[in-house]
């Protein structure tokens, strides 16, 4: 469990869109559980962490990152992303490929983990991998598993 020994911290990535109708969830269990994610962006904002709850996604390049790295308790997965018709231009041709972070590992123990309802944690080797990436948008705090 939790310990204190190692600083966590609790992210919570920018949202420029939402879970698509193609979606494909357990809402009987919260966190729901996400088995076919499909993203539908508004626009772009250029961070290379975002999130549609509960599911979050990095750019393709972030995911090379963090694939390069030594953390575990994560999966990259395909996701099906779909981009508004009333997406700025400059904002549409931006869009870097996406995966979906599919995180497995607990908040507070695991180098990336999620608390009870889905937030994401991370410890410091997480965050410095993550931090290779544009994280401009996304509130980073100190985890307090209290």
């Amino acid at each position: 469990m939790f310990d204190g020994t190692m600083p966590y911290y609790s992210l919570e990535p920018a949202a420029p869109g939402e879970l698509g109708d193609h979606v494909v969830m357990d809402t009987s269990v919260h966190p729901p559980r996400v088995t076919h994610a499909h993203l539908h962006l508004d626009g772009w904002l250029g961070d290379d962490l975002i999130e549609s709850y509960p599911c979050y996604f990095i750019s393709e390049t972030l995911a090379a990152t963090i694939e390069n790295s030594e953390l575990d308790h994560y999966e990259l997965r395909d996701v099906e992303v779909t981009v508004s018709e009333d997406a700025p231009d400059d904002e549409r041709a931006a869009i870097p490929g996406i995966r979906w972070l599919f995180v497995t590992g607990t908040a507070g123990v695991n180098d990336l983990g999620t608390t009870a309802i889905g937030q994401l944690v991370v410890s410091d080797r997480g965050l410095a991998a993550l931090q290779q990436g544009n994280l401009e948008n996304c509130d980073i705090e100190d985890y307090d598993a209290d």
